[in-house]
């Protein structure tokens, strides 16, 4: 982005409200997930929209700095919203390697509460983790590792989903689609196709 519009985003955003900083949040382009929460003054808002590179202010050391700038762990932004009340912008950023300084993928690792839901951001975020960490035995990593058997599997769940839609059995339906979206983000994930990806796609077919 041009510093000429980067300005022009800047001075709508409140800074004032946060005492000269604003909060940014950088979530991961390919899986959504939240990867971190940190604060920017002006300065490293206008570095992090006119390089793509994710610069924010830190309070205790009262500088500039940029993610990955010692670790290589590096953001690369992708886009950006700010939200209504102009204090909080989140940036959806590919992460090269993990964004936590412990070692995790996202800093948002302890979970509490019941559990509602496992949805699809989370099932590729797994499987992108097999891929990246492989675990001995995996079923995923089998997968991942040979192509031919993964597309035999993807042709086998197609055909177990359509009998079921036949037999016009709500609960065999389910249960068949889950098995084919599960190998269906698996070959995503061996073709280095992120959901983000798919996303795109779909909101060009929307917009036409």
């Amino acid at each position: 982005m041009k510093l000429k519009q980067a300005r022009e985003i800047a001075d709508r955003l409140n800074f004032e409200k946060g005492r000269g900083l604003v909060t940014a949040i950088a979530q991961d382009s390919g899986s959504s997930e939240v990867l971190m929460v940190a604060f920017m003054n002006r300065d490293a808002f206008l570095k992090t929209v006119t390089t793509g590179r994710m610069w924010y202010y830190s309070r205790s050391r009262k500088r500039l700095w940029m993610k990955g700038e010692s670790s290589g762990n590096v953001q690369l932004v992708e886009n950006f919203y700010t939200d209504c009340d102009g204090d909080s912008v989140l940036f959806r950023v590919k992460q090269k390697g993990n964004a936590c300084h412990t070692g995790n993928k996202t800093c948002f690792f302890r979970g509490y509460g019941k559990r509602m839901y496992f949805d699809l951001d989370e099932l590729f975020s797994l499987i992108l983790d097999r891929k990246v960490k492989p675990k001995s035995g995996s079923y995923t990593n089998k997968l991942l590792k040979n192509q031919k058997k993964l597309l035999g599997k993807i042709r086998e769940e197609s055909d177990e989903l359509i009998e079921a839609a036949e037999l016009k059995n709500k609960d065999e339906v389910v249960w068949e689609a889950c098995d084919l979206l599960y190998h269906m983000l698996v070959l995503l994930a061996r073709k280095d196709i992120s959901l983000n990806d798919i996303y795109t796609e779909l909101g060009k077919r929307h917009k036409s």
